[in-house]
Parts: structure tokens; C-alpha cells; sequence
């Protein structure tokens, strides 16, 4: 039967290949009619421009005719002895089938391929680092668009890449570039799909196999509305991330808790969501324990960008509906996203993510059953009541500026020879020394007494650096990484280190100031041009006019206002269980 097709499939394409010649002597098609056609066309036109014109539009109009009826003729036959399997983009089988392509050995046929760059991954030979080299990207080939012959245990499978036309105007290429996919179509000779079922299990397991005991990080484009493999890291050490004491450990039960609860939520009514808000200030490892969590738990993590480009409350909602399995939701920046949106909504192109659009997206009829969603902001004032209520945010957990405790275990963290986990490494050992679990026991003295030592200078560190002084943990990291080989003098540069960051905070609160007087004073000009405005329509006899339109804005500005107010004068008065602003003890921050 395939030679059937395959001589079938022979026959059209010779018959195309005939008519393109055909085409192509279109210049002698005049020579081949009788001179009475020819004088009668050539008196009809009136000359013999005309007259060719004529010739070349019937000859073109055949061609167009003749080569879409072959073209349908064979795609019909075709299909009578072919089975397939269509995946489009935006679906995870998509990128699977993608990479297992990728890995084929291409055939000698294929003449047009896609390149891309690969970093080689070494998660479990961290010495690549220290050759001094520099490292290089690995090139891997695909078929690209069009149709390809691959062989797969020994049967022939064509493979066909389609990019869609996506349209000329803006309008149309902002639409086209949602509704239409690109897609991979994989077809066989038969009428069995257990081949083609076979290679979609195969990519699928490979792509696992691949990922298995790391993170994925999923991410999204502009106008895009399906998840995108990003990023795919080995999970970062749960005790390398150092927050206030107890806090972190309260966390991890809490999600745990939560994720062996999905029955006891179904027998109470409970929709089976959780939602969590840190908030505090920038650098004091929000998103970093996110990532660290997933990595502990073995989830992944979806990363949602309010403020992208031409995003809208559609896109939001099919994100978080269509989230992967097994992974913790991640929007960063709440607060920031609904200001720029406040700011930019009658702009062009600018973002349209609207409260409502995700507070529908969180808890709506639609929402995600079993969905993890961290937000993270900087100021919780800045956020509506409703968006923070327990049902949408149930655990509200403060990051503050570094404590006692977290100032000593990140000086431990980077100074010591051995790491949190207690696995040796490289730092103390001598350079004809290899890195293994038995040392020799004079190096293991030696390594004992500087550890020691470490122990004092980080007591002495603690009471140059304290809680008040404002310091973040991001902060604290580079200083402790740029002194991380001299710890003998690294209490002498903290007095350096605390007049940079009061002098970096200076010229901040400068900023601020004058950015605030700029919005001030183009406040005061808006409202003068409005007066202007209005008093030109009461002159002209438009006082009832100007009262409406004055009453729109009114209106307008207390629906995006909603119960502000009312929320920050509750903040003012100390109601600390409004932010969960709590420390593990239970006192106010």
C-alpha cells in the first residue's frame, strides 16, 4: 500500500513539474495559435499589448486553477492512506515534541533546517565554573517549516511545521497572534496510530525524564495566552534561604499541610485554593524562598507579569485556568502592576489588567482547583481590601529587613568552610587537595579552627549590624560575598558598608521628593487648565454641561478609589491582623 501512495504521490508531482514547464514557455504560447485566433484577438484588444496581457492572465489563472486542483487531488489520496496526529503550540506537547524532533538524526533529504542555542547543563559537575574558560552554547538543528522525512524504528514518519500567516495590520497581527498557532503535524503510512501514539509518549517521557528533580519555571509573552517553559534549574537548596526565625519553617507546614487536605476541603464545601502575600521591603528574599519552596516541595513555579504589555483580564483568567499541574502560581509586584495600569489605561497598547479581572481569576467560578498562588509587593497599602481578604490572600507573612538571627546565619552561610547542609567544600581546601568526604586530619584542624574564629567575628558582626540600621538580606549578601576570603578584616569595613547604604538611601528619599513635587505641580496645572475649562463653558451658556461632565469624574475617580481610604485610616489605627504583620512569636513588627 505504500508503494501505492508513494507512486500516486510520484504521478502528481510529475504532472505538476509537466505544468510548471508549461508555465514557463508561456512567452511561446502566441506562436502556437493559428494566425486567424490570433488576428481576432489582436482586433478585439485593439493592439498587441493588449493582446499578450490577455494571453499571460488566462495562462496565470490556469496555473492557479490547475496546480490547487492537483495539490487537493493529492492532499485527498493522501489522506485515504495516511493517519496523523496534529499538536499546536501553546500546549506542553508542543515543546516535547519539539526537543524528541530535535534529537532525530536528520536525513540527508531535509533542506531547510531551524537553529537554536543550548547551554549544556552541569548541575552535578560544578568545577566547569572554575576552569577559567568560557563556556559555550551547544547548536541544535530541526527540521524547519515545511514537510520532512524522519525514520523512527525503522518506519518512515513525515514530520510538517506550518507558521501561519499572521496578517499585515496591527489589529489583525494582535488577534492572529492568539487565534493562530504554529503546530507540528507527524503522519504515517496506514491505518494504525499506534506508531504516532507511541512517538507522542516517548517525547513526553523523555521530557520528564529530563526535568525529573528539577524546577521549571514557566513564563508568558505579550499577547500570548498559554505557559512557556522558561527555565528549567536545579531546585535550590531549602537552607540557603534565611529568614526570620521560625518563619520559613511555618510556611513549609502550612503549604504542606494544605496539599494532603484536598479531601478534607471537598467534604467541608471548601474551595480547595491557597493563596499567600509577602510583602515587605524590596530584596529581603520574597521571590527567592519561592523558588527555594518549590524547589523543597518538587513544584514548579508559574510566573505572572500584571504589568506585561498588551496583557488583559482574558489572557489572566486562561493563564491561571491553565496553569500546569503541580505548581505554585507567582505574581510579583502586585501593587506596581495596578498603579501602571491606573496610569497608562488610556494609552495605547499599554496594559489592561483591571482588580476585578483578578480577583474573578483568583477565586472565580473558573478558578483552578488546588492552585498555590504567591503574590509578593512592597507596599500592602497600596492594595484594595478586597483583593487581601482571607479566601484570596489566607496567610499574609511580613519579610523586614534582616533580624539578629538572620545577620548571623548569612555570615555563617558565607564565611564558613563548610555549607549549612555540612557537605565539605572547596573554599578552605588547598589547591593539590580533591574535593572529597574524608580530609586529611591536619586540614581537618585547620578547618576546624577557622570555623571557630568565624563563630566570634559573626557575634561581632551582630553587634555592629543590627535590626535597626535597615538592611536587607540582598544587601547583606553582597557584602558578605565581596569580604567572603578576608573575614579578619571584614568587621572593620561594616561602619563603610552602613554609610553607603544611609548615603544610597539619602539620594533615594531625594528622588522620591523630587519626583512627588514634579506630580504635584502637574496636578496643580490639570486643575488649573479644568477651571480655565469650566469657566469657559459657564460664559458660554453650558453651566449645566459642565455640571455633569464635573459629576462623570467624580463618579469615576471614587469607583477607582472603591474603600481606600477606609482601609489605610484601619492601617493608621494599629489593627496589626489586617497585614498578618506578625513575627513568629506573635508581636507586631
Amino acid at each position: 500500500m505504500e508503494t501505492l501512495v508513494t507512486t500516486t504521490g510520484t504521478l502528481l508531482n510529475s504532472a505538476a513539474d509537466v505544468f510548471d514547464q508549461v508555465v514557463s514557455a508561456a512567452s511561446q504560447f502566441e506562436s502556437t495559435l493559428s494566425p486567424a485566433a490570433m488576428s481576432v484577438v489582436k482586433g478585439f484588444m485593439g493592439n498587441d499589448v493588449l493582446s499578450a496581457g490577455f494571453f499571460l492572465m488566462i495562462i496565470g489563472s490556469s496555473y492557479t486553477f490547475f496546480k490547487d486542483m492537483i495539490v487537493g487531488y493529492y492532499q485527498e489520496v493522501q489522506s485515504w492512506f495516511y493517519v496523523s496526529i496534529v499538536v499546536q503550540d501553546g500546549d506542553q506537547l508542543y515543546n516535547w515534541l519539539s526537543d524528541w524532533i530535535s534529537e532525530r538524526p536528520l536525513t540527508k533529504s531535509i533542506r531547510h533546517l531551524s537553529a537554536k542555542t543550548v547551554w549544556p547543563e552541569n548541575d552535578d559537575d560544578l568545577d566547569y565554573f572554575d576552569d577559567g574558560e568560557e563556556e559555550r552554547p551547544k547548536l541544535v538543528y530541526a527540521p524547519g517549516s515545511g514537510t520532512h522525512v524522519l525514520y523512527h524504528m525503522g518506519y518512515k514518519v513525515s514530520v510538517s511545521r506550518e507558521t501561519p500567516d499572521q496578517g499585515t495590520s496591527n489589529e489583525d497581527s494582535e488577534q492572529n497572534r492568539i487565534l493562530k498557532k504554529d503546530s507540528i503535524t507527524i503522519s504515517t503510512v496506514g491505518w494504525d496510530m499506534s506508531l504516532l501514539k507511541m512517538i507522542v509518549q516517548d517525547a513526553m517521557d523523555k521530557s520528564y525524564k529530563k526535568r525529573a528533580g528539577k524546577t521549571t519555571i514557566y513564563s508568558t509573552q505579550p499577547f500570548d495566552n498559554y505557559w512557556s517553559n522558561a527555565e528549567t534549574r536545579a531546585p535550590r537548596a531549602f537552607h540557603s534561604v534565611i529568614l526570620a526565625k521560625g518563619l520559613k519553617e511555618e510556611l513549609l507546614s502550612d503549604i504542606t499541610m494544605f496539599r494532603k487536605s484536598a479531601r478534607w476541603y471537598h467534604d467541608r464545601g471548601i474551595p480547595y485554593r491557597r493563596g499567600y502575600l509577602l510583602h515587605g521591603p524590596p530584596g529581603t528574599g520574597k521571590t527567592s524562598f519561592i523558588v527555594a519552596l518549590a524547589g523543597h516541595l518538587r513544584m514548579n513555579v508559574c510566573i505572572v507579569n500584571l504589568g506585561i504589555s498588551g496583557f488583559n483580564d482574558k489572557q489572566l483568567n486562561q493563564l491561571l485556568n491553565s496553569a500546569p499541574r503541580n505548581s505554585i502560581l507567582l505574581m510579583e509586584d502586585v501593587d506596581a502592576a495596578l498603579v501602571k495600569r491606573k496610569a497608562g489605561k488610556d494609552q495605547e497598547g499599554e496594559n489592561n489588567v483591571t482588580l476585578s479581572g483578578i480577583l474573578n481569576s483568583l477565586d472565580g467560578i473558573t478558578a483552578q482547583e488546588g492552585s498555590v498562588v504567591f503574590m509578593t509587593t512592597n507596599h500592602i497599602r497600596k492594595l484594595a481590601p478586597a483583593l487581601i481578604r482571607p479566601g484570596r490572600c489566607d496567610r499574609k507573612l511580613l519579610f523586614d529587613y534582616a533580624d539578629e538571627h538572620q545577620i548571623r546565619g548569612m555570615c555563617l552561610k558565607f564565611l564558613l568552610s563548610r555549607s549549612a547542609s555540612g557537605q565539605l567544600t572547596k573554599d578552605r581546601l588547598t589547591k593539590d587537595e580533591t574535593l572529597s568526604e574524608e580530609v586529611d586530619p591536619e586540614e581537618q584542624a585547620r578547618m576546624d579552627i577557622y570555623d571557630a574564629h568565624v563563630h566570634e567575628v559573626a557575634e561581632q558582626i551582630c553587634q555592629k549590624i543590627t535590626h535597626k540600621d535597615s538592611v536587607t538580606t540582598a544587601q547583606l549578601q553582597a557584602f558578605f560575598m565581596l569580604h567572603r576570603e578576608s573575614p579578619d578584616t571584614i568587621v572593620d569595613a561594616i561602619p563603610g558598608f552602613l554609610k553607603e547604604l544611609a548615603r544610597e538611601r539619602a539620594a533615594l528619599s531625594t528622588k522620591k521628593r523630587l519626583r512627588r513635587q514634579r506630580e504635584e505641580r502637574m496636578k496643580a496645572r490639570k486643575e488649573a487648565e479644568k477651571k480655565k475649562e469650566k469657566e469657559a463653558k459657564i460664559a458660554a451658556g453650558e453651566t449645566m454641561e459642565a455640571n455633569g461632565d464635573e459629576d462623570d469624574e467624580d463618579e469615576e475617580a471614587t469607583s477607582e478609589c472603591n474603600t481606600d481610604s477606609d482601609y489605610y485610616e484601619e492601617a493608621e489605627g494599629g489593627s496589626a491582623s489586617v497585614f498578618g504583620a506578625k513575627n513568629i512569636n506573635g508581636e507586631a513588627r
